[in-house]
């Protein structure tokens, strides 16, 4: 006697679960509604609320408000992920490039070295840093 009450709380409790997991996307004219109502629900105090966290709500408003508030965050929640793009305008990816003003601005470094000093004109620097490295090659006797 006491299974198949078992079974009977066991199937009201994850037929819920399972129906929600599997859940399909809204059509764009039931995601418009419910667009629609978050417009109507979010209002200052709303806003107000939602910005001071969920234990703030818990601890200063009444049990209607806080239904509302539970309202308005399953509206949020199927928008967010039964509406395709979530229902929200994606801001635009911010460039890496500067502005033409951020870009006149930033001083540029020096592509082209400063001349050598007038006695070093044919060798270049590296060349002189080798010639030390260098021994002088070693002649070889002959016959």
């Amino acid at each position: 006697m006491l299974r198949p009450r078992v079974l009977a709380g066991l199937t009201l409790v994850v037929l819920p679960l399972v129906t929600a997991a599997v859940a399909e996307p809204l059509d764009k004219n039931s995601c418009a509604n419910l667009q629609v109502e978050r417009s109507k629900l979010l209002t200052r105090d709303m806003q107000a609320a939602l910005d001071q966290g969920p234990d703030w709500v818990k601890t200063h408003l009444n049990d209607p408000e806080i239904e509302k508030v539970r309202h308005f965050l399953s509206v949020e929640e199927q928008i967010q992920f039964r509406c395709r793009g979530g229902g929200v305008a994606k801001a635009p990816e911010k460039s890496t490039e500067a502005s033409p003003e951020v870009a006149a601005t930033v001083p540029l470094p020096d592509r082209k070295p400063t001349p050598a000093a007038e006695g070093d004109e044919g060798k270049s620097s590296q060349a002189v840093a080798d010639s030390d490295k260098t021994p002088p090659g070693k002649s070889k006797a002959t016959r």
